[in-house]
């Protein structure tokens, strides 16, 4: 690199991750380096609330802000779509803007779902990973006479682990405030050999769930739904009906990391756990769900890879090794009600111990957005 000019840092995403590694090395290095950030959209969402949308207790406007509003004034931004990165070149080259030099690369750009990408998927079958379906779902619901609801989990990984268990606990507590939980049978298939991944957490969530007579079905591995007989089938041969049908699509990484020969077939990036500099590349860093990383693909993961990657990147800058100092750190407010929420906060080396669901955690949850915005994308938390 030639020290007679500033070090090119360019960002790809504008999600977590990305807002908050551009504003940490805006405030530490930001007048000796020229950071870009290269983003579709730049409209900033607040996806734990898609949750609170499928049951009526928000919209989905009240969980968009424009995204180059929060990042900083020192930061370049350009609204356009990477296509591919050029390692050799130490390029990123975008559809419209031209390219983009880099010295020091961070991968942001998050996972996408694809349910087009099983032929038998249809507009039948609700998920709430979107504001437009998360709405959808809440008017299926809401016009829900009785039957059975079926929630299970297309394929793996996909965003927020806890996320598909807390809808069937948000949809069985719905009913039951409707005063019709009688004629709703709720069942929850999961394609392990428990309810949730982590055996800390799961001895908790088991017994509620059958505490809230939430049926449990194990190993049920989806492989295609019957939306006309309104049957979804598993790889192991069993067979659930339904009368709604809740399914987590299936998640990728992004088709330009693919291109770029940055990423597994799927689009997940492969980094070193702890510096997440992405493997043969010490000047790319990879970021939250685009990672390949054995944690959640959460929010809460890039908050804290975030402050490891900018150090390590102005490390480099002053010619100094990076620090192995991401510990796989992961926090969550487990919801199990509307009013009660669990607290998980667990890393690597140290499982999660939840405790009982309180309505403490659930006003932490409930606070936890404008926190969101005004302090943690800023880099001050």
């Amino acid at each position: 690199m030639n020290n007679a000019r500033k070090p090119d840092i360019v960002i790809i995403g504008a999600g977590t991750g990305g807002t908050i590694v551009a504003n940490r090395l805006s405030k530490k290095i930001g007048k000796k380096t020229n950071i870009t950030v290269i983003d579709p959209i730049f409209k900033h969402v607040y996806q734990p609330g898609y949750l609170f949308v499928m049951i009526g207790r928000e919209k989905p406007e009240n969980l968009i802000k424009d995204g180059k509003k929060l990042i900083s004034k020192k930061v370049k931004k350009v609204q356009d779509t990477a296509v591919k990165v050029d390692t050799q070149r130490q390029v990123v080259i975008t559809e419209n803007s031209g390219e983009f030099h880099y010295d020091y690369l961070v991968l942001a750009s998050g996972s996408r779902i694809v349910p087009e990408s099983l032929d038998w998927w249809d507009d039948s079958i609700h998920h709430f990973y979107n504001g437009e379906s998360a709405l959808k779902l809440y008017r299926a619901l809401e016009s829900f006479d009785g039957g059975k609801i079926v929630i299970g989990i297309s394929d793996l990984p996909y965003k927020c682990p806890p996320a598909p268990i807390e809808a069937a606990f948000l949809i069985e507590d719905y009913f039951r405030r409707k005063k019709m939980r009688d004629k709703v049978e709720i069942t929850y298939a999961s394609p392990l050999n428990r309810a949730f991944s982590i055996e800390t957490t799961n001895t908790v969530v088991e017994p509620l769930l059958e505490k809230r007579g939430i049926k449990l079905v194990k190993f049920f591995n989806v492989d295609e739904a019957d939306t006309k007989e309104r049957v979804l089938y598993s790889v192991e041969g069993e067979e659930l009906e339904y009368d709604l049908l809740i399914l987590v699509p299936p998640h990728r990484g992004q088709q330009y990391l693919i291109e770029s020969g940055l990423s597994d077939k799927d689009g997940w990036v492969p980094v070193d756990r702890h510096t997440l500099q992405v493997e043969g590349h010490p000047n790319i860093y990879a970021i939250g769900d685009t990672t390949n990383l054995p944690i959640s693909k959460a929010g809460s993961a890039a908050h804290h890879e975030a402050p490891v990657i900018a150090n390590n990147i102005v490390r480099q800058i002053k010619n100094k090794p990076p620090k192995p100092d991401f510990h796989g750190h992961v926090q969550c407010f487990f919801v199990t009600k509307w009013g009660s929420s669990m607290f998980v906060d667990f890393d690597y080396d140290r499982p999660p111990k939840p405790g009982k669901s309180r309505k403490h955690w659930w006003w932490f949850k409930r606070i936890f957005k404008p926190f969101y915005f005004k302090l943690v994308l800023k880099g001050h938390v």
